[in-house]
Protein backbone atom coordinates (compact mmCIF):
# COMPACT_ATOMS: atom_id res chain seq x y z
CA UNK A 1 0.00 0.00 0.00
CA UNK A 2 1.37 3.59 -0.84
CA UNK A 3 2.16 5.35 2.09
CA UNK A 4 0.15 8.72 2.33
CA UNK A 5 1.75 11.74 1.78
CA UNK A 6 2.24 14.50 3.90
CA UNK A 7 1.51 18.31 3.46
CA UNK A 8 5.08 18.85 4.47
CA UNK A 9 6.17 16.70 2.15
CA UNK A 10 4.08 18.39 -0.48
CA UNK A 11 5.92 21.56 0.31
CA UNK A 12 9.25 20.49 0.80
CA UNK A 13 8.48 18.73 -3.19
CA UNK A 14 7.31 21.95 -4.48
CA UNK A 15 10.65 23.97 -3.33
CA UNK A 16 12.82 21.44 -4.87
CA UNK A 17 10.02 21.55 -8.27
CA UNK A 18 10.21 25.16 -8.44
CA UNK A 19 14.51 25.42 -8.00
CA UNK A 20 14.78 21.85 -10.79
CA UNK A 21 12.43 23.29 -13.47
CA UNK A 22 13.98 26.96 -12.80
CA UNK A 23 17.62 25.73 -13.15
CA UNK A 24 16.70 23.73 -16.14
CA UNK A 25 15.04 26.57 -17.64
CA UNK A 26 17.74 28.71 -17.51
CA UNK A 27 20.22 26.44 -18.62
CA UNK A 28 18.35 25.63 -21.50
CA UNK A 29 17.88 29.42 -22.22
CA UNK A 30 21.55 30.50 -21.51
CA UNK A 31 22.71 27.55 -24.09
CA UNK A 32 19.85 29.10 -26.44
CA UNK A 33 21.11 33.07 -25.76
CA UNK A 34 24.71 31.96 -26.53
CA UNK A 35 23.75 29.95 -29.70
CA UNK A 36 22.33 33.21 -30.73
CA UNK A 37 25.31 35.66 -29.66
CA UNK A 38 27.37 33.04 -31.79
CA UNK A 39 24.86 32.64 -34.78
CA UNK A 40 24.89 36.52 -34.22
CA UNK A 41 28.24 37.37 -34.36
CA UNK A 42 29.08 34.81 -36.99
CA UNK A 43 27.31 36.62 -39.02
CA UNK A 44 28.36 40.02 -38.26
CA UNK A 45 25.12 41.36 -36.89
CA UNK A 46 26.84 41.81 -33.49
CA UNK A 47 30.27 42.08 -31.99
CA UNK A 48 31.15 39.04 -29.50
CA UNK A 49 33.08 40.08 -26.28
CA UNK A 50 36.59 39.23 -27.61
CA UNK A 51 36.09 41.40 -30.77
CA UNK A 52 38.79 44.19 -30.36
CA UNK A 53 41.22 41.11 -29.62
CA UNK A 54 41.79 40.91 -33.08
CA UNK A 55 43.15 44.32 -33.45
CA UNK A 56 45.18 44.77 -30.62
CA UNK A 57 46.91 41.29 -32.50
CA UNK A 58 47.70 43.78 -35.15
CA UNK A 59 48.82 46.49 -33.16
CA UNK A 60 51.25 44.61 -31.35
CA UNK A 61 52.82 43.02 -34.52
CA UNK A 62 53.15 47.02 -35.81
CA UNK A 63 54.36 47.81 -32.56
CA UNK A 64 57.17 45.48 -32.86
CA UNK A 65 58.23 46.02 -36.24
CA UNK A 66 58.60 49.66 -34.80
CA UNK A 67 60.08 49.58 -32.10
CA UNK A 68 63.26 51.86 -32.96
CA UNK A 69 60.63 54.50 -34.60
CA UNK A 70 58.41 54.80 -31.22
CA UNK A 71 61.37 55.10 -29.13
CA UNK A 72 61.90 58.21 -31.37
CA UNK A 73 58.66 59.85 -31.03
CA UNK A 74 56.73 58.30 -33.58
CA UNK A 75 53.38 57.18 -32.05
CA UNK A 76 50.91 54.44 -34.29
CA UNK A 77 48.41 55.39 -35.38
CA UNK A 78 46.02 52.94 -33.34
CA UNK A 79 42.92 54.60 -33.92
CA UNK A 80 43.29 53.65 -37.56
CA UNK A 81 41.87 50.42 -36.31
CA UNK A 82 39.66 51.19 -33.84
CA UNK A 83 38.57 54.49 -32.00
CA UNK A 84 37.42 52.74 -29.23
CA UNK A 85 41.24 51.88 -28.90
CA UNK A 86 43.93 53.44 -26.74
CA UNK A 87 47.75 53.24 -26.28
CA UNK A 88 50.09 55.23 -24.16
CA UNK A 89 53.97 54.73 -23.82
CA UNK A 90 55.41 54.51 -20.07
CA UNK A 91 59.02 53.66 -18.66
CA UNK A 92 59.29 50.82 -16.59
CA UNK A 93 58.06 52.85 -13.43
CA UNK A 94 55.25 53.74 -14.99
CA UNK A 95 55.73 57.16 -15.73
CA UNK A 96 53.87 58.62 -19.12
CA UNK A 97 56.02 59.35 -21.77
CA UNK A 98 53.37 59.58 -24.62
CA UNK A 99 50.29 58.92 -26.34
CA UNK A 100 47.03 59.11 -24.08
CA UNK A 101 46.91 59.76 -20.53
CA UNK A 102 46.25 57.46 -17.89
CA UNK A 103 44.57 55.10 -19.60
CA UNK A 104 45.88 52.30 -16.30
CA UNK A 105 45.65 53.29 -12.64
CA UNK A 106 48.53 54.13 -10.53
CA UNK A 107 47.90 50.53 -8.72
CA UNK A 108 48.81 48.47 -11.73
CA UNK A 109 52.90 47.50 -11.15
CA UNK A 110 53.91 47.72 -14.72
CA UNK A 111 57.29 45.95 -14.58
CA UNK A 112 55.22 42.97 -13.29
CA UNK A 113 52.57 43.15 -15.88
CA UNK A 114 54.82 43.19 -19.08
CA UNK A 115 53.51 40.42 -22.03
CA UNK A 116 50.43 40.07 -20.20
CA UNK A 117 46.79 41.02 -21.00
CA UNK A 118 44.49 41.87 -18.00
CA UNK A 119 41.09 42.10 -17.72
CA UNK A 120 39.55 44.55 -15.77
CA UNK A 121 35.76 46.09 -15.59
CA UNK A 122 35.09 45.98 -19.48
CA UNK A 123 37.97 46.92 -20.92
CA UNK A 124 41.15 44.35 -21.56
CA UNK A 125 44.63 45.84 -21.00
CA UNK A 126 47.89 44.45 -23.11
CA UNK A 127 51.27 45.31 -21.92
CA UNK A 128 53.95 45.45 -24.59
CA UNK A 129 57.35 45.88 -24.12
CA UNK A 130 59.71 48.22 -25.56
CA UNK A 131 63.31 47.24 -26.50
CA UNK A 132 66.75 49.16 -26.67
CA UNK A 133 69.94 48.23 -26.77
CA UNK A 134 68.07 44.08 -26.46
CA UNK A 135 66.60 45.97 -23.02
CA UNK A 136 63.30 46.84 -21.96
CA UNK A 137 63.47 50.90 -21.90
CA UNK A 138 59.64 51.37 -21.95
CA UNK A 139 55.95 49.80 -22.39
CA UNK A 140 53.22 49.89 -24.82
CA UNK A 141 49.88 49.76 -23.11
CA UNK A 142 47.00 48.77 -25.13
CA UNK A 143 43.46 49.30 -23.95
CA UNK A 144 40.58 48.15 -25.36
CA UNK A 145 36.81 46.84 -25.19
CA UNK A 146 36.26 43.84 -23.80
CA UNK A 147 32.58 43.31 -23.34
CA UNK A 148 29.27 41.95 -25.72
CA UNK A 149 27.62 45.32 -23.79
CA UNK A 150 30.03 47.77 -24.61
CA UNK A 151 30.88 46.33 -28.04
CA UNK A 152 27.15 46.85 -28.68
CA UNK A 153 25.88 49.84 -26.97
CA UNK A 154 24.37 51.07 -30.25
CA UNK A 155 22.28 47.50 -31.22
CA UNK A 156 18.71 46.31 -28.93
CA UNK A 157 19.89 42.92 -29.74
CA UNK A 158 22.55 42.69 -27.44
CA UNK A 159 20.64 44.84 -24.95
CA UNK A 160 17.70 42.00 -25.21
CA UNK A 161 20.19 38.96 -24.83
CA UNK A 162 21.76 40.86 -21.29
CA UNK A 163 18.64 41.79 -20.35
CA UNK A 164 17.41 38.26 -20.78
CA UNK A 165 20.18 36.50 -19.26
CA UNK A 166 19.94 38.49 -16.35
CA UNK A 167 16.10 38.03 -15.77
CA UNK A 168 15.29 34.77 -16.94
CA UNK A 169 16.20 32.99 -13.73
CA UNK A 170 13.62 35.51 -11.86
CA UNK A 171 10.92 35.30 -14.31
CA UNK A 172 11.17 30.94 -14.52
CA UNK A 173 11.35 30.99 -10.47
CA UNK A 174 8.04 33.22 -10.67
CA UNK A 175 6.04 31.54 -13.09
CA UNK A 176 6.84 27.57 -11.82
CA UNK A 177 6.71 28.57 -7.96
CA UNK A 178 3.01 30.30 -9.31
CA UNK A 179 2.05 27.20 -11.30
CA UNK A 180 3.36 24.75 -8.56
CA UNK A 181 1.54 25.94 -5.87
CA UNK A 182 -1.36 26.36 -8.23
CA UNK A 183 -1.32 22.53 -8.59
CA UNK A 184 -0.97 22.26 -4.68
CA UNK A 185 -3.84 24.22 -3.66
CA UNK A 186 -6.34 22.83 -6.16
CA UNK A 187 -5.06 19.68 -4.46
CA UNK A 188 -5.92 20.74 -1.18
CA UNK A 189 -8.50 22.75 -1.12
CA UNK A 190 -10.70 19.80 -2.88
CA UNK A 191 -9.65 17.83 0.52
CA UNK A 192 -10.89 21.76 2.14
CA UNK A 193 -14.15 21.34 -0.17
CA UNK A 194 -15.30 18.02 1.17
CA UNK A 195 -14.69 18.97 4.88
CA UNK A 196 -17.05 22.23 4.19
CA UNK A 197 -19.33 19.59 2.48
CA UNK A 198 -19.62 17.57 5.52
CA UNK A 199 -19.53 20.51 7.63
CA UNK A 200 -22.69 21.94 5.75
CA UNK A 201 -24.55 18.52 6.18
CA UNK A 202 -23.59 18.18 10.01
CA UNK A 203 -24.94 21.79 10.14
CA UNK A 204 -28.49 20.86 8.47
CA UNK A 205 -28.73 17.95 10.90
CA UNK A 206 -27.87 15.25 8.43
CA UNK A 207 -25.52 12.27 10.16
CA UNK A 208 -25.86 9.39 7.45
CA UNK A 209 -22.86 9.99 6.23
CA UNK A 210 -19.35 9.31 6.24
CA UNK A 211 -16.21 11.83 4.63
CA UNK A 212 -14.23 10.14 2.68
CA UNK A 213 -11.76 10.45 -0.40
CA UNK A 214 -9.38 12.87 1.47
CA UNK A 215 -5.82 12.85 0.62
CA UNK A 216 -2.72 13.67 2.87
CA UNK A 217 -1.57 12.05 5.79
CA UNK A 218 -3.15 15.08 7.95
CA UNK A 219 -6.18 15.46 6.24
CA UNK A 220 -7.03 11.90 6.43
CA UNK A 221 -6.31 12.78 10.66
CA UNK A 222 -9.27 14.91 10.15
CA UNK A 223 -11.10 13.05 7.99
CA UNK A 224 -11.15 10.24 11.03
CA UNK A 225 -11.60 12.92 13.24
CA UNK A 226 -14.56 14.00 11.44
CA UNK A 227 -16.23 10.69 10.77
CA UNK A 228 -15.74 9.98 14.28
CA UNK A 229 -16.91 13.24 15.84
CA UNK A 230 -20.24 12.36 13.31
CA UNK A 231 -21.00 9.01 14.60
CA UNK A 232 -20.46 10.80 18.30
CA UNK A 233 -23.03 13.42 17.04
CA UNK A 234 -25.25 10.90 15.30
CA UNK A 235 -25.45 8.69 18.54
CA UNK A 236 -26.14 11.91 20.82
CA UNK A 237 -28.80 12.89 19.00
CA UNK A 238 -30.53 9.66 18.98
CA UNK A 239 -29.91 9.62 22.35
CA UNK A 240 -31.36 12.65 23.19
CA UNK A 241 -34.27 11.73 20.86
CA UNK A 242 -34.50 8.95 23.00
CA UNK A 243 -34.41 10.42 26.14
CA UNK A 244 -37.15 13.00 24.87
CA UNK A 245 -39.16 9.89 23.94
CA UNK A 246 -38.86 8.03 27.21
CA UNK A 247 -39.25 11.88 29.02
CA UNK A 248 -43.00 12.20 26.96
CA UNK A 249 -43.94 8.84 28.44
CA UNK A 250 -42.70 9.50 31.41
CA UNK A 251 -45.19 12.48 31.87
CA UNK A 252 -48.20 10.05 30.23
CA UNK A 253 -47.15 7.53 33.10
CA UNK A 254 -46.87 9.98 36.17
CA UNK A 255 -49.90 12.07 34.90
CA UNK A 256 -51.76 8.30 34.68
CA UNK A 257 -49.93 6.95 38.01
CA UNK A 258 -51.78 10.03 39.54
CA UNK A 259 -55.27 10.53 38.04
CA UNK A 260 -55.97 6.72 39.09
CA UNK A 261 -55.41 7.41 42.79
CA UNK A 262 -56.96 10.89 42.44
CA UNK A 263 -60.02 9.73 40.38
CA UNK A 264 -60.22 6.56 43.11
CA UNK A 265 -60.14 9.27 45.64
CA UNK A 266 -62.79 11.55 44.46
CA UNK A 267 -65.33 8.45 43.94
CA UNK A 268 -64.76 7.57 47.33
CA UNK A 269 -65.43 11.18 48.57
CA UNK A 270 -68.65 11.31 45.99
CA UNK A 271 -69.52 7.69 47.56
CA UNK A 272 -69.23 9.89 51.23
CA UNK A 273 -71.19 12.73 50.87
CA UNK A 274 -73.95 10.44 49.16
CA UNK A 275 -74.32 7.75 51.85
CA UNK A 276 -73.23 9.68 55.15
CA UNK A 277 -76.64 10.28 56.07
CA UNK A 278 -77.63 6.36 55.49
CA UNK A 279 -77.57 5.16 59.26
CA UNK A 280 -76.07 1.97 58.61
CA UNK A 281 -72.85 3.81 56.74
CA UNK A 282 -69.53 3.20 57.74
CA UNK A 283 -66.40 5.71 56.58
CA UNK A 284 -63.39 3.17 57.41
CA UNK A 285 -63.29 1.13 54.89
CA UNK A 286 -63.25 4.47 52.70
CA UNK A 287 -61.06 6.22 54.49
CA UNK A 288 -58.56 3.03 54.33
CA UNK A 289 -59.22 3.39 50.28
CA UNK A 290 -58.08 7.14 50.39
CA UNK A 291 -55.52 6.45 52.42
CA UNK A 292 -54.04 3.85 50.63
CA UNK A 293 -54.19 5.93 47.46
CA UNK A 294 -52.78 8.66 49.17
CA UNK A 295 -49.80 6.88 49.94
CA UNK A 296 -49.31 5.67 46.27
CA UNK A 297 -49.30 9.55 45.22
CA UNK A 298 -46.75 10.20 48.34
CA UNK A 299 -44.88 7.59 46.73
CA UNK A 300 -44.87 8.39 43.45
CA UNK A 301 -43.77 12.31 44.67
CA UNK A 302 -41.10 10.15 46.78
CA UNK A 303 -39.48 8.87 43.74
CA UNK A 304 -39.03 11.82 41.66
CA UNK A 305 -38.13 13.70 44.37
CA UNK A 306 -35.40 11.22 45.06
CA UNK A 307 -34.54 10.54 41.44
CA UNK A 308 -33.62 14.47 41.22
CA UNK A 309 -30.99 13.90 43.92
CA UNK A 310 -29.66 10.70 43.00
CA UNK A 311 -29.13 12.52 39.37
CA UNK A 312 -27.10 15.70 40.85
CA UNK A 313 -23.36 15.98 39.95
CA UNK A 314 -22.60 15.96 43.95
CA UNK A 315 -24.80 13.73 45.99
CA UNK A 316 -24.40 13.54 49.39
CA UNK A 317 -24.61 10.25 51.11
CA UNK A 318 -25.24 9.94 55.06
CA UNK A 319 -22.20 8.07 56.01
CA UNK A 320 -22.84 6.47 59.77
CA UNK A 321 -22.23 2.94 61.15
CA UNK A 322 -25.01 0.50 60.78
CA UNK A 323 -26.08 -2.86 62.30
CA UNK A 324 -26.69 -4.67 58.66
CA UNK A 325 -28.24 -7.50 60.29
CA UNK A 326 -30.60 -5.84 62.49
CA UNK A 327 -31.49 -3.91 59.15
CA UNK A 328 -32.16 -7.10 57.52
CA UNK A 329 -33.87 -8.66 59.99
CA UNK A 330 -36.52 -6.32 60.34
CA UNK A 331 -36.53 -6.20 56.40
CA UNK A 332 -37.16 -9.89 56.73
CA UNK A 333 -40.04 -9.44 59.52
CA UNK A 334 -41.54 -6.70 57.46
CA UNK A 335 -41.97 -8.98 54.38
CA UNK A 336 -43.12 -12.26 55.96
CA UNK A 337 -45.64 -9.81 57.63
CA UNK A 338 -46.80 -8.86 53.77
CA UNK A 339 -47.20 -11.88 52.74
CA UNK A 340 -48.35 -13.74 55.83
CA UNK A 341 -51.59 -14.47 53.86
CA UNK A 342 -49.83 -16.27 50.96
CA UNK A 343 -48.95 -19.60 52.56
CA UNK A 344 -47.44 -20.25 48.89
CA UNK A 345 -44.71 -17.58 48.96
CA UNK A 346 -41.78 -18.29 51.56
CA UNK A 347 -39.51 -15.43 52.28
CA UNK A 348 -36.00 -16.39 52.86
CA UNK A 349 -32.72 -14.38 54.05
CA UNK A 350 -28.99 -15.70 54.07
CA UNK A 351 -26.60 -13.56 55.39
CA UNK A 352 -23.19 -14.17 56.14
CA UNK A 353 -21.27 -11.12 57.65
CA UNK A 354 -17.95 -11.00 59.27
CA UNK A 355 -18.86 -7.66 61.20
CA UNK A 356 -21.61 -6.54 63.14
CA UNK A 357 -21.63 -2.80 61.88
CA UNK A 358 -20.63 -0.94 58.51
CA UNK A 359 -20.35 2.43 57.54
CA UNK A 360 -23.40 2.73 55.06
CA UNK A 361 -26.10 5.25 54.26
CA UNK A 362 -28.61 3.03 56.00
CA UNK A 363 -31.73 5.15 54.20
CA UNK A 364 -30.15 4.64 50.74
CA UNK A 365 -29.60 0.75 51.07
CA UNK A 366 -32.46 0.52 52.28
CA UNK A 367 -34.36 2.24 49.35
CA UNK A 368 -32.60 0.04 46.94
CA UNK A 369 -33.53 -3.07 48.84
CA UNK A 370 -37.12 -2.01 49.01
CA UNK A 371 -37.06 -1.59 45.24
CA UNK A 372 -35.86 -4.67 44.81
CA UNK A 373 -37.67 -6.67 46.76
CA UNK A 374 -40.91 -5.09 46.04
CA UNK A 375 -40.52 -5.66 42.16
CA UNK A 376 -40.23 -9.79 43.31
CA UNK A 377 -42.53 -9.80 45.79
CA UNK A 378 -44.82 -8.03 42.63
CA UNK A 379 -44.70 -10.39 40.36
CA UNK A 380 -43.68 -13.97 42.79
CA UNK A 381 -47.57 -15.38 43.26
CA UNK A 382 -45.49 -18.67 44.65
CA UNK A 383 -42.77 -20.14 45.43
CA UNK A 384 -39.86 -18.09 47.44
CA UNK A 385 -38.05 -15.20 47.29
CA UNK A 386 -34.33 -15.26 48.64
CA UNK A 387 -31.75 -12.57 49.35
CA UNK A 388 -28.19 -13.58 50.10
CA UNK A 389 -25.95 -11.36 51.52
CA UNK A 390 -21.90 -11.92 52.01
CA UNK A 391 -18.97 -9.25 52.47
CA UNK A 392 -15.51 -9.38 51.55
CA UNK A 393 -12.29 -7.66 52.77
CA UNK A 394 -10.23 -6.29 49.72
CA UNK A 395 -7.46 -4.15 51.56
CA UNK A 396 -8.57 -1.29 53.54
CA UNK A 397 -11.70 -1.50 51.71
CA UNK A 398 -14.83 -3.73 52.41
CA UNK A 399 -17.75 -4.58 49.74
CA UNK A 400 -21.38 -6.01 50.54
CA UNK A 401 -22.55 -8.25 48.34
CA UNK A 402 -27.11 -8.78 47.88
CA UNK A 403 -28.52 -11.28 45.75
CA UNK A 404 -32.09 -11.34 45.33
CA UNK A 405 -33.56 -14.39 43.46
CA UNK A 406 -37.55 -15.20 43.03
CA UNK A 407 -39.20 -17.99 41.29
CA UNK A 408 -41.97 -15.19 39.53
CA UNK A 409 -42.28 -14.69 35.84
CA UNK A 410 -38.45 -13.10 35.18
CA UNK A 411 -37.33 -10.53 33.00
CA UNK A 412 -39.44 -9.73 29.67
CA UNK A 413 -36.03 -7.82 28.20
CA UNK A 414 -33.26 -9.95 26.21
CA UNK A 415 -31.04 -7.27 26.89
CA UNK A 416 -31.80 -6.94 30.81
CA UNK A 417 -29.56 -3.59 30.64
CA UNK A 418 -32.42 -2.04 29.48
CA UNK A 419 -34.10 -2.54 33.33
CA UNK A 420 -31.71 0.35 34.92
CA UNK A 421 -32.22 2.97 32.46
CA UNK A 422 -34.86 5.46 33.65
CA UNK A 423 -38.41 5.72 32.85
CA UNK A 424 -38.00 1.97 31.37
CA UNK A 425 -41.54 0.60 31.45
CA UNK A 426 -42.03 -3.59 30.94
CA UNK A 427 -44.42 -3.99 27.88
CA UNK A 428 -47.25 -5.63 30.10
CA UNK A 429 -47.00 -2.21 32.30
CA UNK A 430 -46.77 0.90 29.72
CA UNK A 431 -48.30 3.12 32.37
CA UNK A 432 -46.67 2.48 35.25
CA UNK A 433 -43.05 4.86 35.77
CA UNK A 434 -40.36 3.11 35.50
CA UNK A 435 -37.75 4.92 37.97
CA UNK A 436 -37.43 1.70 41.03
CA UNK A 437 -34.37 0.73 39.76
CA UNK A 438 -33.06 3.59 37.81
CA UNK A 439 -32.72 4.92 41.55
CA UNK A 440 -31.32 1.56 42.60
CA UNK A 441 -28.57 1.98 40.19
CA UNK A 442 -27.34 5.36 40.88
CA UNK A 443 -27.70 4.63 44.42
CA UNK A 444 -24.88 1.52 44.21
CA UNK A 445 -22.69 3.72 41.62
CA UNK A 446 -22.54 6.27 44.24
CA UNK A 447 -21.32 3.55 46.84
CA UNK A 448 -18.65 2.92 44.01
CA UNK A 449 -20.43 -0.51 43.10
CA UNK A 450 -22.37 -1.81 40.86
CA UNK A 451 -25.58 -3.87 39.41
CA UNK A 452 -27.05 -6.04 37.37
CA UNK A 453 -30.00 -8.19 36.52
CA UNK A 454 -30.71 -11.67 34.93
CA UNK A 455 -33.02 -14.96 34.60
CA UNK A 456 -32.05 -17.78 37.07
CA UNK A 457 -33.01 -21.42 36.36
CA UNK A 458 -35.90 -21.64 38.11
CA UNK A 459 -37.18 -18.68 35.07
CA UNK A 460 -38.15 -16.17 38.37
CA UNK A 461 -35.37 -12.86 38.28
CA UNK A 462 -32.11 -12.38 40.06
CA UNK A 463 -30.96 -9.44 40.76
CA UNK A 464 -27.30 -8.63 42.14
CA UNK A 465 -25.32 -5.63 43.63
CA UNK A 466 -22.08 -4.79 45.87
CA UNK A 467 -21.26 -1.60 47.06
CA UNK A 468 -18.29 -0.47 49.35
CA UNK A 469 -17.79 0.67 52.76
CA UNK A 470 -17.73 4.65 53.02
CA UNK A 471 -15.83 6.75 55.38
CA UNK A 472 -17.40 8.09 58.49
CA UNK A 473 -15.01 10.86 58.24
CA UNK A 474 -17.37 13.51 56.09
CA UNK A 475 -20.80 13.32 54.04
CA UNK A 476 -19.19 11.54 50.93
CA UNK A 477 -19.75 12.77 47.19
CA UNK A 478 -19.14 11.25 43.92
CA UNK A 479 -18.58 12.91 40.55
CA UNK A 480 -21.40 12.57 38.22
CA UNK A 481 -22.25 9.04 37.16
Amino acid sequence: MKKDKTIKRDFYLLVVKVVLATAISSVVTYLCLIYLIITLATNDVVKPTNYFVKDLDLIEKKIKENEEAIFKGRFIPIHRYSEKIQGEVVDISGKHLYGDREIIDDQVDISQSINREIVKGSYVYRFIPLKHDNAIQAVYVLKAPFGFIINNQKRLEPVFIYAALLISPLLFFIVYLIFFTSRLYQSLFHNIKLLLAASDHIASGNFDFHVSGLKRKEFMKIQNSFNAMISALKEMVERLAKTDDERKMMVSSIAHDIRTPVTVIQGQIDLIQDLRKSDRFDVTPHLEIIRKNCGKMTMLTDNLSLLYKVEKSHFLLNAKEVDVKQMLDEKKRELSTMVSRQPSLAICFDVNLQRSSYVLDEAMVMRVLDNILYNSLRFTKSGEITLEVHDEEEGNACKIYFRCSDTGTGFKENDTSLLFQPFYQDKQYKHHVGLGLYIAKQIVNHHGGDIWAYNNDKGGATVEFYIKELSLDHFRTFPPL
